[in-house]
């Protein structure tokens, strides 16, 4: 199926709990795959701020428990891989299609959807570029937080981290998400990873301009998918039911420290 002639939904869905924004997630990529003529985008943030961890990893090699507890920071698990995020203040998107002629496999579908942020990146007067030769993909188990961590995907600003972003495939669709930084709570990323973030390798949105209202960088990340794949998108929402059926999930993704 070609672009033009998918239907491209866009879900503004705003601040939820971490344990609900993963089930979210999940609930997205159901429908994509029952509805092979769509793509779904969504935008959103947590509340309480959390750590995500990827598919694999345990919480004890990563993060100071302790700390998150004592802060009232919640630990998730993702269905992507991996390593783990602190997702504080930041913009998060997922997206969610069958494999076809638009996204025909997991690497160049990666791609895509990374340039299509970088365009929209672009908009708000950040340069993003691929980091270009490295070792390749992030490793599945690492003591490193994802945004110290580095692959030739990874979309970077002055050789900088920007975006991190993790997919998981099954057999005839996927789901892709990632966090944009806007700001850095430096403290709180220190006192959360076990092994000291690297700054020196770790941008965000701050760094490079003021940083917009949130509705403008909602609106030019939308914007910047729609120049790059020559689309438009449908304003969409979850229904009822799959707002009822993520309350079900959420439980599966919280690994501590928080009420679903």
């Amino acid at each position: 199926m070609k672009s033009c002639e998918k239907k491209w939904l866009v879900i503004f869905s705003g601040q939820d709990s971490p344990a609900m924004n993963m089930a979210l997630d999940s609930i997205m990529w159901e429908r994509a795959r029952k509805n092979p003529d769509i793509a779904i985008l969504r935008f959103y943030a947590w509340v309480p701020p959390a750590v995500s961890l990827g598919a694999g990893q345990l919480p004890e090699k990563l993060v100071n428990v302790d700390f998150c507890q004592h802060h009232g920071i919640p630990i998730v698990r993702r269905v992507t891989g991996g390593s783990a995020i602190f997702h504080d203040i930041e913009i998060t998107y997922s997206f969610s299609s069958v494999n076809d002629e638009v996204f025909p496999g997991p690497s160049a579908s990666y791609e895509k959807i990374c340039e299509a942020i970088s365009t929209g990146v672009k908009n708000l007067g950040v340069q993003l570029s691929f980091r270009g030769l490295s070792t390749g993909r992030e490793p599945s188990f690492t003591s490193r937080d994802c945004f110290s961590l580095s692959s030739r995907y990874d979309l970077v600003a002055g050789g900088r981290k920007f975006v991190g972003s993790a997919q998981r495939k099954d057999k005839n669709s996927f789901l892709q998400h990632g966090s944009i930084l806007l700001n850095i709570r430096k403290h709180f990323w220190q006192g959360i990873f076990i092994q000291r973030p690297d700054f020196e390798k770790i941008s965000c949105l701050s760094d490079f301009v003021m940083v917009p209202l949130i509705d403008v960088i909602l609106e030019q990340l939308a914007a910047g998918f729609e120049e790059y794949f020559g689309t438009k998108f449908t304003p969409d929402g979850f229904t009822r039911q799959e707002i009822d059926g993520a309350r079900k999930l959420a439980p599966s993704f919280l690994l501590s420290c928080q009420k679903v």
